[in-house]
């Protein structure tokens, strides 16, 4: 969609709510920041009509799934609006910067404690829901935003009930690796600019750091739960 067409919202009253800005864009919609007669922030998440119509079902994944879990590191759903051409939620907005924008707006580098804090509490959260029956799938840097010491995990659009043959807890743990090379990497420093390594090559890890890292993103047997995976992240990690 091109700037002038997502900005054709912008001052537009939806509901109880009036459009703002862009905030995000993806292959099934927009979301925007948008204020409330009474001034209130929030997320509205506006889905693209083909796409809607086309997975409808799949769509109300979301909905079932937020309004399960009430926990205040993940976004609340506070309503849907169904306006002829527009539908879509209306979510909490929550504090605080992207991973993705702190690495590549902000070029923050993350300390071992940092990484350390953060892994810790983005595990609580998934622990919470592996314990709800729920796997979310998109556990990526935009979807993680950090503020000062809290960590929220946001956009349950791709989260499904766990089941014993397509939804598994282990989908995500590739995306909770992948992760967390991501903050690992923030305060690296390449010495041989020539020569691309392998991670567990490149990065000054130990064996249990490494260990742990690989069996998140399959090199090695695979966590079969998050509680495994929470006590081996406090052993590698913890005394950094």
């Amino acid at each position: 969609m091109s700037f002038f067409s997502e900005k054709k919202y912008y001052g537009q009253k939806i509901g109880n709510y009036t459009i703002r800005e862009l905030v995000g864009e993806g292959r099934y919609g927009m979301c925007f920041i948008a204020v409330s007669d009474i001034g209130k922030k929030v997320i509205i998440k506006k889905f693209r009509q083909g796409i809607f119509k086309k997975n409808s079902e799949k769509n109300m994944h979301e909905a079932v799934i937020l309004s399960k879990l009430k926990d205040i590191r993940i976004p609340e759903l506070l309503g849907v609006i169904n306006q002829k051409s527009f539908y879509g939620y209306v979510l909490e907005l929550k504090p605080g910067d992207t991973v993705k924008d702190l690495l590549f707006k902000h070029k923050h580098r993350f300390s071992d404690e940092e990484c350390y804090n953060i892994g810790l509490r983005l595990i609580h959260i998934i622990k919470h829901l592996h314990e709800n029956g729920i796997v979310h799938r998109d556990i990526r840097i935009p979807n993680v935003l950090v503020d000062n010491e809290n960590v929220y995990l946001i956009d349950f659009g791709l989260a499904r009930f766990v089941d014993s043959n397509e939804y598994k807890h282990d989908l995500d743990y590739s995306y909770l690796g992948d992760f967390f090379l991501y903050l690992l990497y923030s305060s690296f420093s390449s010495k041989n600019k020539y020569k691309k390594l392998p991670w567990h090559k490149e990065l000054q890890l130990t064996d249990k750091q490494k260990t742990f890292l690989k069996r998140l993103m399959g090199l090695e047997t695979v966590y079969e739960s998050i509680k495994d995976v929470e006590v081996d992240f406090v052993d590698a990690f913890g005394c950094c």
